[in-house]
């Protein structure tokens, strides 16, 4: 903007509220000469001394989440101000100490008053120290509600004011690159940060509502996905035959479950234990959401590749590409179509270990749906070397969780053959207390279907019959079914049988 096209302001005829100057740190104020003097309706009121500097009002709008008006004031007009307003600044025109005050808080720590930094940056200090994987800002007719998915549940958390929503919504979008200005069509962006000592990346999506833009924001701790395959919750047998699969030089590995079963994380463990200077892999993945040797810059080996559909950069072409790369080991993030997964099979048959993730119920629905996209059974039987199935169940809290007696006919349903066991058996259940959240419940673990491509089970695949799980063949080729493995954790008090029903299916 022009210097001559902003209105100019007399400074001395506003009385600046505290609210108002705290949307601006005070070191920028002063760098810069700007004076915020008014908030109405998300717009922000700046006086300048020179208002046609762009990239002044660039940096203002990233700290405080507005949008603003520009205004001229004279050079000694703002300083007279802001020495007025901040008596903490020094004749020298430099900040010695600037601390803004918190107004009153509520139960859950939020403040109450309008500052949009501190209620932004509080929200991920929330969701990192609880664990939240996901924050979901939802407006509504009169309110703003905040909900976080903990351990795979949402509970709300907070209710703004409707007031708080628009500069709530910019204040992320800046953090995120994304355009404030378009709150018509939806949006994905990301940032980074550090949050309570950890390094965090949030992936953030907005969608336009009747009310206004929802943001759904995933949080990523880097550190949580460097995991040892014995921290996962395998069972002794099932951990043994999975380690086997992953040491076989060539053949595909297929990890299913519903989007947030924690399939990734399975995969980087792998690929954390199969990682050595003697061994190229190669990851495509979209997005990266580990980097595999942070933090080993005496380490090489792994190559991770960002997929992205807009110029081209497919998880197809990305394959097509690896394979001229001389790679012993490819883990392509998902089989999303026919032409990925016959790449990826002809790449586990030329000499490769393959490891993918499809999005099927079972472990047994993973080879229906292979031959669904029309792959040939000589394909599946000869490149397919296993899969595995996966959920996550809650933790019960172990500082609330009490026992409570089963009667024996119950007991005979849940688990067949304790007849042999006494009248009444105890098993666990979720309480609630103030370490849990009142929910029950505190971590998640894994429960796992393994299925090893068998030559009964190749040849069952080749007679092109109906696989139904009750046939000898994929019985035998699956080692224990996820209800199974569930209930195992049920027997012994880790988790309840109402958690085991609501994550599997029979």
């Amino acid at each position: 903007m022009e210097r001559e096209k902003a209105p100019k302001v007399n400074l001395a005829a506003f009385k600046i509220s505290r609210e108002v100057l705290r949307t601006v740190p005070a070191e920028l104020l002063l760098k810069h000469l700007v004076v915020p003097f008014d908030l109405q309706d998300g717009r922000l009121s700046l006086a300048m001394d020179d208002p046609e500097d762009a990239s002044v009002v660039d940096k203002v709008r990233l700290v405080c989440g507005y949008e603003c008006d520009l205004f001229h004031a004279p050079k000694e007009s703002i300083l007279d101000c802001l020495k007025l307003c901040l008596p903490e600044l020094a004749a020298a025109g430099h900040v010695k100490e600037f601390q803004i005050e918190e107004g009153p808080a509520g139960r859950d720590g939020l403040p109450r008053e309008v500052d949009i930094v501190k209620a932004a940056d509080k929200l991920f200090e929330m969701a990192v120290s609880q664990g939240a994987s996901d924050i979901h800002i939802e407006p509504q007719e009169h309110n703003v509600f905040v909900r976080f998915r903990i351990d795979g549940i949402l509970t709300t958390i907070h209710k703004f004011p409707k007031s708080v929503q628009a500069p709530v919504t910019a204040r992320i979008k800046v953090l995120s690159n994304m355009d404030i200005t378009e709150k018509r069509l939806p949006q994905d962006g990301q940032f980074s940060g550090v949050v309570m000592e950890k390094n965090i990346d949030f992936r953030v999506s907005t969608l336009p509502g009747k009310y206004g833009e929802k943001v759904v924001i995933r949080v990523l701790d880097k550190s949580s996905f460097a995991l040892e395959l014995s921290q996962l919750g395998f069972e002794p047998t099932v951990q043994s035959m999975f380690e086997t699969l992953i040491q076989k030089p060539q053949g595909l590995l297929l990890v299913t479950g519903p989007t947030g079963s924690g399939k990734t994380t399975t995969l980087y463990s792998v690929l954390n234990r199969l990682r050595s200077p003697l061994k190229n892999v190669i990851t495509l993945e979209d997005p990266i959401e580990y980097e595999l040797l942070a933090g080993r810059s005496n380490e090489s080996g792994i190559t991770q590749v960002q997929i992205n559909p807009k110029i081209g950069m497919t998880f197809a072409a990305g394959l097509r590409s690896s394979l001229r790369q001389d790679p012993d080991i490819i883990m392509v993030g998902e089989v999303r179509d026919k032409e990925t997964a016959e790449i990826a099979m002809k790449a586990s048959l030329t000499g490769h270990l393959v490891l993918s993730t499809l999005h099927t119920n079972d472990a047994l629905g993973t080879l229906l749906r292979l031959r669904d996209m029309g792959i040939e059974s000589y394909l599946i039987t000869s490149t397919v070397i296993g899969v595995l199935a996966q959920r996550l169940v809650r933790v019960i809290c172990p500082a609330c969780r009490e026992p409570y007696r089963v009667p024996q006919k119950a007991l005979k349903h849940l688990f067949p053959g304790a007849e042999n066991q006494s009248k009444e058996a105890a098993l666990y259940r979720a309480k609630g207390c103030e370490k849990c959240h009142f929910t029950g419940y505190h971590g998640r673990m894994g429960i796992f279907e393994l299925l090893v491509m068998t030559e009964d089970l190749k040849q069952l695949i080749h007679s092109k019959s109906s696989l139904d799980g009750s046939e000898d063949a994929v019985c035998r080729a699956v080692l224990k079914t996820l209800r199974e493995s569930g209930l195992d954790l049920v027997r012994q008090g880790v988790t309840t049988v109402e958690e085991v029903f609501r994550t599997t299916a029979e």
